[in-house]
């Protein structure tokens, strides 16, 4: 059946109607182009959360319900073999999944906002069944896997006039305690009293904070030195890497920016509806797209900052202002960028997604990406999970 897409504008004292073409007009467009379709996976049941766990050669994902189901399947994607563990005495809402060789390290939501975490087996081992708990990580405000460090617990105690926080770093392998636990308390302002140092932002797990530190008396000039950037590195429990400030323009711009970031160095964020700023280690690049930005709806901007480079999914926004000055709607794709350290982005792959949402994610061999179709009634997982290929 035909039928028009219509843009309506409304200005003071008319009415004004703009059709877009018909689609029975317009030839059937391609579902995949620019990749292969190497792996798809579908919930018989409940459907597929959100958290993904991939390595080089498998990728892990958990099958749930809203109520009593958590299966964590394990899928070796050379030949698709599917372990599947049950997790529904870890956790019934996972948050993220890290694959650590026989292992996994489930991340979950615990009561009242906060995360725990369990490290499972993912298969039989002697009279240790699968899915069995090596280890728990009582609940904390965050939970962070560290490679090749730990696992950071950072808990978090306020009261009226302070945020104390604590960070504490478990062995991957067994969940012992690493060192010391080491505490920062803030006062307003979420400022250190001792050290005169301001907090701004976090990254690594909230062990690592970052901030303006007060200029020491210089006593041979007998005058306050000026302000400096510095690091409080909470697994040290010192203030390192103390830095000159030479542009204070720019500082105050990147501090707001990185304030903003949920305690990351690595992001992308769309600045102005206008500007893609991709933020590597806490420095900005300028993101240049191949493809009009404007052909794109922004909110739908996912991305992922890896090794090697910036990916990116941005959905066509079918009645964009070129779609509209030429009266024919654009095909909704999802299509896929990367970009490499000139930043400028090229346009990999596109998904057809007419009235489809998806949750994009990037696999760990650097030439694959993957798509959780959304369910239209839930924002919490979807019914697939589909891996593609670039050539």
């Amino acid at each position: 059946m035909a039928f028009d897409v219509s843009m309506r504008i409304v200005l003071p004292g008319m009415f004004v109607a703009i059709a877009l073409g018909s689609a029975s007009a317009q030839p059937k467009p391609a579902p995949l182009e620019g990749a292969t379709e190497s792996l798809k996976l579908a919930a018989p049941s409940g459907f597929i959360d959100d958290a993904i766990g991939v390595e080089s050669d498998r990728i892990a994902y958990v099958v749930a319900d809203t109520g009593s189901k958590a299966e964590l399947h394990v899928v070796t994607l050379a030949t698709k073999k599917d372990e599947v563990v049950d997790i529904s005495g870890v956790t019934l809402s996972p948050l993220a999944i890290h694959l650590i060789g026989p292992r996994a390290l489930i991340i979950g939501d615990a009561e009242g906002g906060k995360q725990m975490a369990a490290m499972v087996e993912l298969a039989d081992k002697g009279k240790v069944k699968a899915g069995t708990a090596v280890y728990k990580v009582p609940a904390a405000t965050h939970v962070t896997l560290l490679p090749k460090k730990g696992i950071a617990v950072h808990r978090v105690t306020s009261t009226s006039t302070s945020t104390r926080h604590e960070i504490e770093l478990l062995s991957i392998d067994n969940g012992k305690r690493i060192g010391a636990v080491h505490t920062l308390e803030l006062g307003v302002g979420d400022v250190e009293k001792k050290l005169e140092f301001r907090v701004n932002h976090w990254s690594d797990g909230w062990t690592k904070a970052y901030g303006i530190k007060g200029g020491d008396w210089d006593r041979k000039e007998d005058q306050r030195a000026p302000d400096a950037e510095a690091t409080f590195d909470m697994l040290a429990g010192k203030l390192v890497d103390k830095k000159k400030i030479d542009d204070l323009f720019e500082q105050r711009k990147r501090f707001q920016a990185l304030a903003d970031s949920g305690g990351k160095l690595d992001f992308v964020r769309i600045e102005m509806l206008k500007e893609i700023q991709a933020w590597r280690g806490g420095k900005l690049q300028k993101i240049e797209l191949d493809q009009p930005l404007a052909s794109y709806d922004t909110k739908s901007l996912q991305a992922v900052v890896t090794a090697d480079g910036v990916w990116l999914a941005l959905k066509v926004d079918p009645v964009n202002a070129e779609a509209v000055a030429r009266k024919k709607a654009d095909i909704e794709y999802l299509d896929i960028f990367k970009a490499g350290a000139d930043g400028k982005a090229v346009r990999k792959a596109r998904v057809l997604a007419s009235k489809i949402r998806h949750r994009f994610g990037v696999m760990a061999d650097g030439k694959s990406f993957y798509l959780i179709e959304r369910n239209q009634s839930m924002d919490r997982g979807g019914k697939s999970l589909t891996v593609y290929t670039l050539p």
